[in-house]
């Protein structure tokens, strides 16, 4: 296999009906807004590429990369078809860009920690298989390599333009061969949609 090319990639394009406001601007201590401080998790991964799932009517999060990091905004294809769309327009670019692996997280979960993104990381690429948490479908790492990648990519096209498909993370994990891990704790997979469970969290 190639030396791993890894994009991480901050899911922060969903429409955060249920919270009611842009899940990305939750304010944190220490960080200037929820996106900020999970965008700081991807860094701490030293990435060779970072990018940003976020739509062109979306505020701007005001985020950057470090110096030789490779920096994009990706924008859904398909409109308010969840994450699986993000999850989409992240495999095409990788595609496009011959990148071989990525890590996908969520912005609405608060307490993730980078070595729990890097626990997935090291797994998949151990067994070369997809990898997540038990407890949940996201964050996960994804490796793209002849001929499961264009399967994925198939796939995802397929799930997003057919109104009748579940359009889930879940689904992808099931479809394709996966490692899921135990939790690692700490709350770290807990995810915020709604204010209740911001205001618990």
């Amino acid at each position: 296999m190639n030396t791993p090319q890894l994009a991480a990639v901050l899911l922060a394009g969903g429409s955060s009906q249920r919270m009611g406001q842009d899940k990305a601007l939750l304010p944190v201590n220490g960080f200037r807004h929820l996106g900020e401080r999970n965008w700081q998790q991807l860094i701490e991964l030293n990435p060779p590429a970072l990018w940003l799932s976020r739509q062109p009517h979306q505020a701007e999060l005001g985020l950057s990369a470090p110096d030789g990091c490779h920096y994009k905004i990706l924008a859904d294809d398909v409109a308010d078809a969840g994450p699986l769309a993000g999850i989409q327009a992240a495999v095409k670019q990788a595609l496009h860009d011959h990148i071989n692996e990525l890590i996908l997280l969520p912005v609405d979960m608060p307490h993730i920690r980078s070595q729990d993104l890097q626990q997935l990381i090291s797994s998949g690429r151990a067994v070369n298989k997809a990898a997540c948490y038990q407890q949940d479908s996201l964050p996960i790492y994804l490796p793209l390599y002849l001929p499961v990648s264009q399967e994925l990519q198939c796939w995802l096209d397929e799930q997003l333009h057919n109104p009748a498909a579940r359009r889930s993370v879940g689904s992808l994990i099931y479809t394709f061969a996966s490692v899921q891990l135990p939790s690692p704790g700490n709350h770290a997979l807990t995810n915020t949609n709604t204010p209740d469970e911001w205001a618990e969290h």
